[in-house]
């Protein structure tokens, strides 16, 4: 299975997604404090799915062990410049998978809000309510990571 992962990467936690390519369905997303990064990345380098910790939404039932990373999509925020130092990136490049991009993620945190919405159909209740005062009940660093990926396929889909 071809995965693009998505990073939403912050001070103290950062998103997750792991979302199929070409088509951009979801598999799996989560948020992990970003002082874990390591291990992350470890769980990475092992082609370990993830950590079910840190998994929040799992629409693949069962832990993935062989997929192809075809590429890291990364929010390019004001913590992004320093997430990886230059030998995870190395590490990233040379061992996991060949392409890490940097995607604008501007509004993405909005458009997380409809991707939660999208995939947690709201109450009788919540849908008389407008749109902008449905607050969802969870953090939602992954599902801004999956908006970066979906505007990072975009961009970059036809040349991965």
């Amino acid at each position: 299975m071809d995965l693009i992962l998505g990073i939403d990467p912050g001070r103290d936690k950062t998103g997750f997604a792991f979302v199929k390519f070409p088509e951009g369905n979801l598999i799996a997303s989560g948020i992990f404090r970003t002082d874990e990064k390591k291990h992350f990345l470890e769980f990475l380098s092992a082609k370990k799915f993830f950590n079910k910790k840190w998994l929040i939404e799992n629409f693949y039932y069962e832990e993935i062990s062989d997929f192809n990373l075809k590429a890291i999509f990364i929010g390019n925020g004001t913590t992004s410049k320093n997430f990886f130092d230059e030998n995870e990136n190395n590490f990233l490049q040379e061992n996991i998978c060949i392409k890490i991009f940097e995607i604008d993620e501007k509004n993405t945190t909005l458009e997380a809000r409809n991707l939660y919405w999208k995939i947690h159909k709201p109450s009788l209740f919540k849908r008389f309510l407008p749109r902008s005062m449905r607050v969802p009940s969870r953090k939602l660093d992954d599902l801004a990571a999956w908006a970066i990926v979906l505007r990072g396929l975009n961009i970059y889909g036809d040349i991965l």
